[in-house]
């Protein structure tokens, strides 16, 4: 049985955290896009179940959800083709968020249409498997800011389990706004900022 040098498997994981640095991982532009497309999807669910038409959720976050994954898909493969190498974390960043992305909308379609859970769960579900997705980013990036996002994801998720009111849906688009787009718009400015620098 082949033993693993303790001292090469350091230095492995600290070739992935140079990566990371080295190469910009993140830019930012999904956590705007998805942020700006939830964050519509749940002002309009207040407001269509406050007025009781309700039938515009039928049709709405099918659109959103469908625009979001179509876009992401597009935007990806482009930017896999036009970037020349594709390091390791970079790699992980993409499968965590992939992974992240499918459990959202297994939970937000499949598990509301089945019945086997109330609705109003849907949000502190979602916003704990946020606060996974920025753990590991913020990790993978080097930049700790960025996994303390996931703690304003944990503490949204507790409040919503137990206020499980229709208010929830604006206190998720507060989240969305301030955990997800604000957080995006600055990776973005970072990330334009490194590509003048180099």
């Amino acid at each position: 049985m082949e033993t693993i040098d303790p001292k090469q498997e350091l230095a492995f994981i600290k070739k992935i955290m140079t990566d990371s640095r080295k190469s910009v991982i993140c830019n930012g532009k999904t956590f705007i896009l998805w942020g700006i497309l939830v964050t519509i999807g749940l002002i309009g669910s207040y407001f269509s179940i406050k007025s009781n038409v309700q039938s515009v959720m039928n049709w709405m976050w099918p659109l959103l959800m469908g625009l979001g994954w179509v876009i992401t898909i597009i935007t990806e493969s482009r930017s896999a083709r036009e970037s020349k190498t594709k390091t390791f974390a970079a790699k992980i960043l993409a499968s965590v968020w992939i992974g992240c992305g499918i459990a959202m909308t297994i939970i937000g379609f499949v598990g509301s249409v089945s019945g086997a859970y109330n609705p109003l769960y849907i949000n502190p579900l979602i916003s704990n498997i946020m606060a996974v997705g920025f753990l590991i980013t913020g990790i993978l990036y080097g930049k700790t800011w960025i996994s303390l996002i996931s703690l304003g994801w944990w503490a949204g998720a507790i409040v919503m389990f137990f206020w499980t009111g229709l208010y929830t849906f604006l206190l998720m688009s507060a989240m969305m706004i301030f955990f997800l787009i604000i957080p995006g718009v600055f990776m973005f400015k970072q990330y334009k900022k490194e590509l003048i620098t180099g």
